[in-house]
């Protein structure tokens, strides 16, 4: 009996899977100075960047934010995306937050995938913004 049980708690783990999450660093977009930096505008050179980068954006998940993602790795037992996210943030000290992640989702054990992410997506994404003189983006730094 106690076999059958070993069996079922080793069977039941390749079903179950694990969701693994990491985050890059945490960013607040800016205007650039004696400007202001609209959500339209913001939203629409984001996603048209992000579009051409291979993500999907949208704003229907919240009509305040936009969520662009784009598949990193889909294998059979496991995938992986990259989610951005821009939002309002909290006034003039934070006028839009850039939040970005990895998601893992499959069968590869957490122990196996590095907890750290840094995208060169959104690192170049901050450095369009600036050459179109359309904002900056700033670490918030905890």
């Amino acid at each position: 009996m106690n076999k059958l049980k070993i069996l079922m708690v080793l069977l039941l783990s390749l079903i179950a899977g694990c969701t693994n999450i990491a985050y890059d660093v945490g960013r607040t977009i800016h205007p650039v100075p004696s400007s202001v930096l609209d959500r339209n505008t913001l939203f629409s050179v984001a996603s048209e960047y992000f579009i051409g980068k291979g993500y999907q954006c949208d704003t229907s998940r919240d009509p305040g934010a936009l969520y662009c993602v784009r598949e990193l790795r889909d294998l059979y037992i496991h995938q992986t995306q990259a989610v951005v996210q821009i939002y309002p943030g909290d006034g003039e000290e934070h006028p839009y937050a850039l939040a970005t992640s990895r998601w893992d989702e499959g069968l590869i054990p957490g122990e196996f995938i590095s907890g750290e992410f840094t995208s060169p997506d959104v690192k170049a994404f901050c450095e369009y913004l600036q050459a179109q003189a359309v904002g900056s983006c700033r670490p918030i730094y905890q």
